[in-house]
């Protein structure tokens, strides 16, 4: 049983930060939102950039929905967005995806999905 809940809570713990291109109109003009800035990257939420911005793509970070998964996600984006010419993110949304059951323990497993547009501001 210990075994299985260990190997089940590597597997779970897991995360993935993915960015996928986008393609569309030029600039847009923001109107401002909430902000805080990890390691160098404007993250907005509640709203968008106070400025004008183009945006370069989107970012799908997966884990678990443990408080030790959760402790990097905000950092791996920030990483993720500066890897390809980000200057900030704006957060799109969050959701939670049921991964399984532990049949032994009747514990259930999550992981949450959260989706970043990365921008690039206008000079």
């Amino acid at each position: 049983l210990l075994f299985t809940a260990l190997a089940w809570g590597l597997i779970t713990s897991c995360s993935s930060t993915t960015f996928t291109e986008y393609r569309g109109a030029s600039f847009i003009q923001g109107k401002g939102g909430t902000l805080r800035v990890i390691e160098g990257v404007d993250f907005w939420e509640n709203g968008d950039p106070d400025r004008k911005y183009k945006v370069l793509g989107v970012i799908d970070d997966s884990r678990g929905d443990g408080l030790i998964s959760r402790m990097g996600k905000d950092s791996d984006i920030a990483k993720k967005a500066k890897e390809y010419g980000g200057d900030a993110v704006i957060f799109i949304g969050s959701d939670l995806e049921l991964r399984g059951v532990d049949l032994t323990s009747g514990v259930v497993h999550y992981r949450r999905v959260t989706k970043v547009l990365v921008v690039k501001y206008a000079e």
